[in-house]
This record gives structure tokens, C-alpha cells and sequence, in this order.
């Protein structure tokens, strides 16, 4: 078989990561999905609501480094079954309950849970597809969050509507993370042998020696901004009806032409990346135009659901660009420090969203209404593009 092409089994392992991460990215957009429904049934501010979202996303962030150097040193797939069992337990617990403290722990058990496995695929695809694949890979499998985020987006606003329940939805989809967690334990394998173990010490030194590269820097503090993008997708819905005049209904269904929009977005920034043999130039053409429909969506006047929709699509098709952290990443470290500087960039963008997400909802509660909010996360967006105009293209990875 050619080196070029992708073998059997690593296609295999593609298809198992995706239905994983279709869920985890299900769970992950959960609550921005019901935060009409949950502001209600729990009687919670906007800020309130906002820390919800934070327990989920504070201590994925936080885990982000663990993750790349349990990975390293445990090897990805034990890593990610581990972690999944977690996810399992997180699910069930925001299953049965309806209290604000214990949804908030339910939260902070999926987010556990859910923080090791994109990190640990990204370097299982990495391993298992030759160089001319890679991006394509990663983007295929960063796409198939787009279905996770559409049928929370979609599916909670029209179960509720027509059954005013939510659970039942919830926990189906729980049942399907269960049944591909016994999957993945036949499925997944390791192409390299793990380190067999974590040394504290070289851990703290190599994390110290990837925040001080100065290839790196760019890359974690322009990250950092790309939580911008998140916090308006977890906040959209919400947006739409105060602001714009759409029911729960039609704002879920313009948030998920978005979401599946995303889809291709991923497949085709990173296709395109890879064909070009180039990184840097299809991030910032991306970002900019992620920047340009941030802001019209947000000003859009009241009434279209056919431009909202559009614009919407527009700008989760451009965001797609955050696909390519995941190729150059490795391409500008050695393989030994990759899982800690993707761990790195991961964690600063969901830290910035535990960050962003009580504060845009808070101001919405100050003001009494959305403009500080957005304000903030379109500048954000802006920041992403104009920082990485300083790095070089590493497309071909340090022997170039």
C-alpha cells in the first residue's frame, strides 16, 4: 500500500473517534442548548447560568496538560477509556437530577471526563495516518463535533417543544457514549509504546520549556482568543430570542444550520491546508472572515431567518480554522513536547471560555442587554487572525 494512503485500520479508528466525539460534543453544548429551559426550571440569572457552563469548561481547561502528558505517558488509549468511564458516570448524574448544585457537579464530571480525548485521538491520528492525510484526518474528525453540537442545538428545542421534556433525549444519547466506551476498549490501540508513567519533575520542566518557546507563544495567546467563538455559539440561542425576536424553536434551528455548517467547515479548511501544503495563509483568510461574520450576525436587524441562518452558517464554516492549530502544533515541536503544546492551546481556550461565559451573561444581567457582551467576544475574534500574522509557515514540521 502506498504511504500516501490512509490503511484500513486507521480509517477504523477514524470512524470510532467520531462517534465519540459526536457525544462529547453533544454533552459539551448541552447547556447552552437548554439555557432557555434551565433558566426557568431552575429560576437562575443569566450569570448563574453562565457558571454552569463554567463547571464543565474550568476544569476541561484545566486538564488539558494533564491530558497530553497522561497520554504520554500512559498512552492515548488507556487514557481516553479512563476518562470515558467519567464522561458515563457525569451523564447519569445530570440524568436524574434537577438541582442546581447537582447539575453543577454533573457538569464538572463530563467536563473531567470529556478533557483527555481530543488531545488523545488527535495523537492516535497523528500516529496512524501518513503526512498527506493528517490535516484531513484531524479535520474530519474535529467536523464530526458539528453533529454532536446540531443535535443538542436542534434536538433539546424540538423535544421540549413537542414533549416538554428533556431528559429522555439526554439519556438516549448517554446510552449511545456507553455502548461506543465497549467499543472503543476493543477498538482503540496504541502505535507506540506509552513512557510508562508520569515523572512529576520532567513533567513541570517540559511544560515550562513549551510556554517559554517562542515559536510557541503565538499560538497559546492567539488560542486564547478563539474562546470568543465558543462562548457566542453557547450563548447564541439566548441571544437570538432576547435580542432578535425568535422563539426557542427557530433560535435552536438557526444555531444548528450553524453547527452543520461546521461540518464541512473543518473537512474543507483542513483539506484545503493540505493541498495548498500550507498552514498560516488558510488560518488567517479563515479567522478574518470569522471576524467579519461575528460582527453582522450581531448586528443584523431583527426578522430574517433565512439570513440569520446563512450568516450563521457563514461563520461556523470560516471558524473551521481552528482545525489547523491541531496540524501545526506538532509541526513546530518535537514529538516528545506535541501532546503538552496541544494540551497547552486546548486549555487556555477553555479556560478563556470558563472565563467569558458567566462574565457575557453577567454583563447581560448589569445592562439589561447585549451589547457590552458582544462587544467583547468581537474583539476577541479580531485579536485571533492579527496575532498569528507574525508566525512563520510550519507546514512540513521542523525539518523544514
Amino acid at each position: 500500500m502506498s504511504k500516501d494512503r490512509a490503511s484500513g485500520f486507521a480509517l477504523i479508528l477514524l470512524t470510532t473517534l467520531c462517534l465519540t466525539y459526536i457525544v462529547e460534543n453533544f454533552l459539551r453544548s448541552a447547556a447552552g442548548a437548554l439555557t432557555p429551559v434551565l433558566i426557568e426550571e431552575l429560576g437562575i440569572t443569566h450569570g448563574a447560568m453562565g457558571l454552569l457552563t463554567t463547571a464543565f469548561f474550568l476544569v476541561y481547561g484545566l486538564m488539558q496538560v494533564p491530558a497530553g502528558l497522561l497520554g504520554e505517558g500512559y498512552g492515548p488509549r488507556k487514557t481516553i477509556i479512563w476518562s470515558t468511564a467519567v464522561t458515563v458516570v457525569g451523564v447519569f448524574l445530570f440524568w436524574i437530577n434537577n438541582s442546581y448544585p447537582v447539575l453543577f457537579v454533573a457538569q464538572f464530571l463530563v467536563g473531567i471526563g470529556s478533557s483527555t480525548f481530543y488531545i488523545n485521538s488527535v495523537k492516535l491520528m497523528l500516529e496512524w495516518f501518513p503526512p498527506s492525510w493528517k490535516a484531513t484526518a484531524v479535520g474530519i474528525m474535529s467536523a464530526s463535533s458539528g453533529i454532536g453540537n446540531t443535535l443538542a442545538y436542534m434536538g433539546f428545542p424540538l423535544v421540549y417543544e413537542r414533549y416538554g421534556d428533556w431528559r429522555s433525549f439526554y439519556i438516549i444519547v448517554g446510552v449511545i457514549l456507553l455502548l461506543n466506551w465497549v467499543m472503543n476498549l476493543f477498538l482503540l490501540k496504541d502505535r507506540h509504546p506509552p513512557n510508562g508513567g508520569l515523572k512529576i519533575h520532567d513533567m513541570v520542566d517540559s511544560v515550562i520549556r513549551v510556554i517559554k518557546n517562542p515559536r510557541m507563544q503565538p499560538y497559546i495567546i492567539s488560542y486564547t482568543f478563539r474562546s470568543t467563538n465558543f462562548v457566542l455559539g453557547i450563548w447564541l440561542t439566548q441571544f437570538l430570542i432576547d435580542a432578535k425576536g425568535f422563539t426557542y424553536v427557530q433560535a435552536g434551528q438557526i444555531n444548528s444550520v450553524g453547527t452543520l455548517a461546521a461540518i464541512p467547515g473543518c473537512i474543507v479548511v483542513a483539506a484545503i491546508s493540505d493541498r495548498l501544503r500550507k498552514r498560516k495563509a488558510p488560518l488567517l483568510f479563515f479567522a478574518f472572515l470569522t471576524f467579519l461574520a461575528n460582527g453582522l450576525i450581531l448586528v443584523l436587524p431583527a426578522g430574517s431567518f433565512v439570513l440569520f441562518s446563512a450568516v450563521n452558517a457563514v461563520m461556523y464554516i470560516s471558524v473551521g480554522y481552528w482545525v489547523l492549530y491541531f496540524s501545526m502544533v506538532p509541526e513546530i515541536l518535537p514529538s516528545n513536547e506535541s501532546g503538552i503544546g496541544l494540551g497547552l492551546i486546548n486549555a487556555v481556550c477553555t479556560l478563556g471560555i470558563s472565563l467569558l461565559s458567566p462574565i457575557y451573561g453577567g454583563l447581560v444581567d448589569i445592562t439589561g442587554n447585549y451589547w457590552a457582551s458582544n462587544l467583547m467576544l468581537l474583539l476577541g475574534a479580531l485579536l485571533v487572525p492579527v496575532l498569528m500574522l507574525r508566525i512563520d509557515d510550519p507546514y512540513g514540521g521542523l525539518s523544514q
